[in-house]
Order: C-alpha cells, then structure tokens, then sequence
C-alpha cells in the first residue's frame, strides 16, 4: 500500500503506472484519471508505509530514505543522507554533499569541494577533485584520482595513494605508507619515511630527505644535502652528491660516485670505503679500514693511514709525508717520497 503527499497541483497521466511500479506492483491511492491536456510534471513526493517509509520523487526520480535533498538533481539516492549542492547520480549513505557533483558515492562521508565520481568512506573532501577514494581520510587540495587510506592530502595532487601517509606539499603519482612528504615532488613511494625537500621518483624507507634531489633511494637512511641518484642504507649524506652508496656511512662533504660501507667521507669522488674514514679531498680511493686526511687520488688503505699522496697502496702501513706510487707493507714512511716499497720497514 502506498500513499501520496501532494502538493497542491494535478499530477499527470500515468503517474499512478509509475508509483506502482517503483512500490512493486502496488497502486497508489488518490490516482486521478484526468483526461485534459498534460501540464508540466510536478514535483510530487511518494512513500511507502514501511518502517522506515521509503519515499520517490516522482519529477526527478530520486529515492529518499530519512534523507533531504535541497540542491537541484536527478537520479540520487539518499539514506539518511543530505545534499544541498546540485548533482545527479549521487549515493549518500550517511553523507552530506554540499559541493556540486554527479556520480559520488558518500559513506559517512562529506564532500563539501566540487568534483565528481567520488567514493568516500568515513573520509572527508573539500578541495576540488574527481574519482578520488578516501577511506577514514581527508582531502582539502586539489587533485583527481587518489587513494587515501587513513591519510591526509592538503596539497595539491592527482593519483597519490596514502595509506597512513601525510601529503602537504605538491605532487602527483606519489605512494605513502606511514609517511610523511611536504616537499613538492611526483612520483615518490615512501614507507615510514619523511620527504621534506623538493624531489620526484625518491623512494625512502623509514628514510628522511630533507634536501632536494630525484631518485634517490633511502633505507634508513638521511639525506640533507641536494643529491640525484644515491642509495643510503643507514647511512647520512649531509654534503651535496650524486649517484652514492652509503651502507652506515656517513657523506658530509661534496662527492659524486662514491660507495661507503661503514665508513666517512668529507669530499671527494668515485671513492669506495670499507670501514675507512677520508676527510681530505680526494678521488678513486680505496680504503678497506683505512683513514686518509691529506688530499689524494687512486690510493689503495688496507688498514693503513695515509696524510698526502697519490697512488699508493697501504697494507697496515702509515705515510704522513707526501709521496706517490709508494708500496707499505707494515711499513711507516714519514719523509717525502715515491715510488717506495716497504715491508716491516720504516723511511722518513
């Protein structure tokens, strides 16, 4: 059994065929058989006895469940749910959509920002945007197409995917997993990870970039200086470089290409360090639990500690005098020289 709220204008012919079929084949009560010149459709409210009563516009089409639809649309369905703003299509489940926007589908869900084709599960958007998925998040930037799964985007951004993530700054393509990104940048995947500098295509785990730089891959690691390329695995690069591997090692100074597994490096390139510290400038050096303070190029420290010199090889030796292409097997040589080779001996 249905009944009719009417609203003080004539219905149509065919209205009654219309309730009917939306009430299952029910008639509605009061249906007129008019027989003059349609006039224009009013706007006619129609609801079934059920508790809670469902109720059909029967102008717009809309269905109403203990919902209120103030704003102008067609094809909505409301439970419990209320849209002021115009939009057709929409499914409000609990929701409220103030916004204009048609497609939306709000579940416990506000969508106050114009934008269309939305799912929103106890997630609130108020910037622009379009086809975003928000799951217990929020959006007040502009952006179309993201996911956000218990994650906050203010900045403006188009198909970043949040899950437990923060996105303050510009950027698109971006995938957070329990972190944090405020520097501008695309295309970025963080997992537990901080991205405060400007870059794209970064990828940092439980890492923290705070300079600017791309493609960058942290594991643990830091990143303050402007740098492209590197890969920290607990380790920090605080000096400017490109294209570094830092495995605990620690890159203070500027140096392109080095590798440091457990070692520290204040300037220098293509340097390769194994548990060995380089604090003087130099280049192609290789140092296995050595320590260079001098300036140097293609010096080899096996356990050995050199101050100045180039292309030497140390083996448990020291050379604190300037020298090249000296050889020190257990040997220490404290005067300038070259071409050395000591084993167990001593040149000053």
């Amino acid at each position: 059994m249905m009944r009719s709220i009417r609203q003080g204008i004539p219905r149509l012919i065919g209205v009654s065929s219309l309730v009917a079929a939306l009430a299952g084949g029910v008639g509605a009560v009061g249906a007129t058989s008019a027989t003059a010149t349609p006039q224009a459709t009013p706007s006619e409210i129609v609801c079934t006895q059920s508790q809670p009563p469902t109720c059909f516009d029967t102008a717009t089409g809309n269905v109403l469940q203990q919902g209120a639809q103030t704003g102008r649309g067609s094809g909505n369905v409301l439970q419990q749910g209320a849209q002021t703003g115009p939009g057709s299509g929409n499914v409000l489940q609990q929701g409220a959509q103030t916004g204009r926007g048609s497609g939306n589908v709000l579940q416990q869900g506000a969508q106050t920002g114009p934008g269309s084709g939305n799912v929103l599960q106890q997630g609130a958007q108020t910037g622009r945007g379009s086809g975003n998925v928000l799951q217990q998040g929020a959006q007040t930037g502009r952006g179309s197409g993201n996911v956000l799964q218990q994650g906050a985007q203010t900045g403006r951004g188009s198909g970043n995917v949040l899950q437990q993530g923060a996105q303050t700054g510009r950027g698109s393509g971006n995938v957070l997993q329990q972190g944090a990104q405020t520097g501008r940048g695309s295309g970025n995947v963080l997992q537990q990870g901080a991205q405060t500098g400007r870059g794209s295509g970064n990828v940092l785990q439980q890492g923290a970039q705070t300079g600017p730089g791309n493609g960058n891959v942290l594991q643990q690691g830091a990143q303050t200086g402007p740098g492209n390329g590197n890969v920290l695995q607990q380790g920090a690069q605080t000096g400017p470089g490109n294209g570094n591997v830092l495995q605990q090692g620690a890159q203070t100074g500027p140096g392109n290409g080095n590798v440091l597994q457990q070692g520290a490096q204040t300037g220098g390139n293509g340097n390769v360090l194994q548990q060995g510290a380089q604090t003087g400038p130099g280049n192609g050096n290789v140092l296995q639990q050595g320590a260079q303070t001098g300036p140097g190029n293609g010096n080899v420290l096996q356990q050995g500690a050199q101050t100045g010199g180039n292309g030497n090889v140390l083996q448990q030796g020291a050379q604190t005098g300037p020298g090249n292409g000296n050889v020190l097997q257990q040997g220490a040589q404290t005067g300038p020289g070259n071409g050395n080779v000591l084993q167990q001996g001593a040149q000053t």
